[in-house]
């Protein structure tokens, strides 16, 4: 009796190892994985790594497009700005990291390089504001090329293009600047719009540019390629500086590469409405006030 009940105890808890043993293969693993460090200086590369027990697949998505199915390596960011990162384990499993990337610092010739700050698009009769900054400059010379001379002697230049029978369709024009330190023109194209003659109702250039704002933001949240559409509006609206304030629904506030993010990641997102401030020398946009919801 002994003997068979000294069996029947070893075969249950055999059967109790094997039970805890398949519910260990079977379980989602808890995440074991880490990113350092947390904050690179762009080009400087930041090191992923994932040590999770049972994981046999790993998908890290770097937050800019980017993304690998190893277990382990190095990124590097170019741009700056922050980062979200996930990794997703087994397909079931995620987690998610910050990551924070920082310019370079900006070496002292680059100061010494003369360039062009001003807006890339207009209106016909609008006041644009140009301004040579950089260097060490003391004569500037502005060409806005439609009148076919110098338009400007100062640093900073305000000029309206005139009203063109063009039909319609936006011209194109090359503003130079030369100044005494400068061997060549510094060029920088700026596309004018049809203005408006009385038989047209009044067009406010900033109602233009917030509503293709908006329209970028919508299609970001859509899914749409996240580069082309954040890229193209950094570059023409934002002078390239991705920390410009986004504030949502008059409560929440974000630099505007993490907001442009979480509209990615958080899909179904309506962009009802949005307004910009811009800075009055640069006429590049500081500020997004959004107006969205979530259907």
């Amino acid at each position: 009796m002994n003997s068979k009940m000294t069996l029947s105890a070893r075969a249950f808890l055999l059967a109790l190892v094997a039970l805890a043993g398949l519910y260990a293969y079977t379980a989602d693993p808890a995440i074991q994985a880490s990113i350092y460090p947390l904050q690179q200086v762009v080009g400087q590369p930041i090191r992923y790594t994932d040590s999770t027990a049972q994981a046999d697949d790993w998908h890290w998505e770097f937050g800019n497009g980017q993304d690998t199915h190893r277990e382990k390596g190095l990124f590097t960011y170019y741009k700056p700005g922050t980062y979200l990162i996930r990794l997703t384990v087994n397909e079931t499993s995620t987690k998610t990291f910050t990551v924070v990337i920082k310019p370079k610092p900006v070496a002292d010739d680059e100061n010494a390089v003369v360039r062009i700050q001003g807006p890339t698009s207009g209106y016909e009769d609008e006041k644009l504001v140009f301004t040579a900054v950089g260097g060490q400059a003391s004569q500037y010379t502005w060409r806005f090329g439609s009148s076919g001379q110098v338009d400007s002697r100062e640093q900073t230049a305000i000029y309206s293009y005139p009203r063109e029978d063009n039909y319609g369709r936006p011209k194109r024009y090359t503003v130079e600047l030369l100044t005494d330190v400068t061997k060549y023109p510094i060029r920088q194209q700026v596309t004018i719009y049809r203005g408006y003659n009385k038989f047209d109702p009044p067009v406010d250039s900033l109602d233009f540019v917030s509503d293709d704002i908006r329209r970028q933001l919508q299609l970001i949240a859509d899914g749409r390629p996240f580069n082309t559409h954040y890229d193209y509006l950094l570059r023409k609206y934002l002078c390239n500086r991705n920390n410009a304030l986004v504030r949502t629904n008059g409560t929440k506030a974000n630099d505007f590469y993490s907001y442009c993010m979480g509209l990615q990641f958080d899909r179904g997102v309506k962009v009802d409405a949005v307004s910009v401030v811009s800075d009055t020398v640069s006429s590049c946009i500081v500020r997004l006030d959004v107006t969205q919801h979530k259907p």
